[in-house]
């Protein structure tokens, strides 16, 4: 027996337990430099908490990124178990619930106290029942779509608000714009709304050249215009889901109507 395959697999199934560290590590670095940020605007230093709360949600980026490849790596290199699904859940408790929770109710939330509080632990838990709800649903449900926003689009959609302007929230009427804002999301998530999965594109199908013009500009606008995009892109994707909804609601879909072919239609009973 050759004692090498044995390592081989165990350093394979490292890789992704390691991206999924990571995703934690940048989790835990939001709930930090968010707990500066309320500590910076608590002593009137609204510029230095500013830049805390921008770390924060740029550290919510960097978490997303590596949840991402976590996954898509353990697939590729047949390396999925048991154990990586339950750690990243875990994970994602802490990096997409408690992280940004307590940067929401730093940043715009607090001037509410403990309302505000209240509201911020909603989101958390409604990341956790989301994740609850996924895991039990894995492989039973269409893999190109979501039942729900899926957690980390729920946590970025809050870190673009923040980053979009970081300066602390002391008005009440924006403060509850804020809150409006986080309880939709909470309840986007543990919706059975269907939001579009980046599993389901296929990146081997041939693209027209107008494809790669377009990504360009979108690539060139998110330079230009980083926080407006980001903003942007995940309010757009948030009500993407209600909005395809209420489109396939009013505008039903006509393809089940056709009958297949070679059907024939039952005799009508005699009156």
């Amino acid at each position: 027996m050759n004692p090498v395959r044995p390592n081989l697999r165990r350093g394979i199934y490292v890789i992704p337990t390691s991206l999924t560290i990571l995703n934690l590590f940048f989790g835990f670095r939001a709930i930090i430099y968010a707990t500066r940020g309320i500590e910076a605007t608590t002593l009137g230093r609204d510029g230095a908490a500013a830049d805390f709360f921008a770390t924060a949600c740029l550290s919510l980026l960097f978490a997303a990124v590596f949840d991402t490849f976590d996954g898509m790596i353990a697939r590729q290199l047949n390396a999925t178990s048991e154990f990586g699904k339950e750690y990243d859940s875990l994970a994602d408790v802490v990096t997409f619930g408690a992280a940004p929770a307590v940067l929401v109710y730093a940043w715009g939330l607090q001037v509410f106290e403990k309302l505000g509080g209240g509201i911020a632990f909603l989101f958390l838990a409604a990341v956790s029942l989301r994740l609850a709800r996924f895991n039990v649903q894995t492989g039973k449900t269409d893999y190109r779509y979501f039942a729900g926003l899926p957690s980390p689009a729920g946590a970025l959609t809050l870190a673009s608000m923040i980053f979009y302007a970081p300066v602390p929230v002391t008005d009440r009427r924006f403060a509850m714009i804020v809150m409006l804002v986080t309880i939709f999301t909470a309840f986007a998530m543990v919706s059975p709304v269907r939001y579009r999965s980046q599993k389901g594109l296929s990146l081997q199908k041939e693209r027209s050249l107008m494809y790669f013009l377009a990504l360009a500009l979108i690539l060139g606008l998110a330079f230009k215009w980083p926080r407006e995009f980001w903003f942007a892109g995940a309010i757009a994707y948030l009500v993407s889901g209600p909005l395809v909804k209420l489109w396939s609601i009013a505008f039903p879909s006509t393809a089940a109507a056709v009958p297949p072919a070679g059907f024939i239609a039952p005799e009508e009973p005699p009156t």
